[in-house]
């Protein structure tokens, strides 16, 4: 039967193996839709721009405004490409939308909410100030948990939450 101190470190080591989950899983979107999110921070400027039918230059967009004899016309240029205005107000919509969702899943709270859920004030405390390091993890480093002020039982519990993350890629 688990001492209370070994089911302590095995809920630590739980938490900080989700809480890698979460977070690789959160890098590895941002970087496969980072076209989108760049798209949905300019979305305002070109929204305005093509309402007001004028030309803009921002982000991956450009539009241009030509006249004619009877009026105006609007070219868009997503990446390089010409689209529709309409096709290009739908790609700014569809990249609003997944920039929202990655804000809201993939936020730091959200994140370490399984560290939270250990409800141990040095594990929680040590994700929060090292969540750029614990991403290093992602990419196959290793944490430096030697010299931290923090009880041994909670880098125990680190340590094995690493291990159990990466033994599960």
């Amino acid at each position: 039967m688990p001492t209370p101190l070994e089911i302590v470190v095995g809920e630590i080591a739980k938490g900080y193996a989700n809480a890698l989950a979460r977070l690789c899983e959160c890098l590895r979107l941002r970087k496969e839709y980072a076209g989108d999110l760049e798209l949905a921070s300019v979305a305002d400027t070109v929204m305005k721009a093509l309402a007001e039918e004028r030309p803009v230059e921002a982000g991956p967009v450009r539009v241009e405004v030509r006249r004619k004899i009877l009026g105006r016309s609007l070219k868009a240029f997503l990446r390089g490409q010409e689209v529709d205005p309409d096709e290009l107000l739908s790609k700014i919509s569809q990249a609003r939308s997944r920039a929202a969702w990655l804000q809201s899943d993939c936020s730091d709270s959200a994140i370490l909410e399984p560290v939270y859920a250990t409800n141990d004030r040095d594990a929680i405390e040590y994700a929060v100030r090292h969540l750029d390091e614990l991403s290093n993890v992602c990419g196959g480093a290793s944490l430096q948990l030697e010299g931290l002020d923090m009880p041994q039982y909670v880098k125990e519990g680190i340590k094995r939450g690493v291990e159990r993350f990466l033994a599960g890629r």
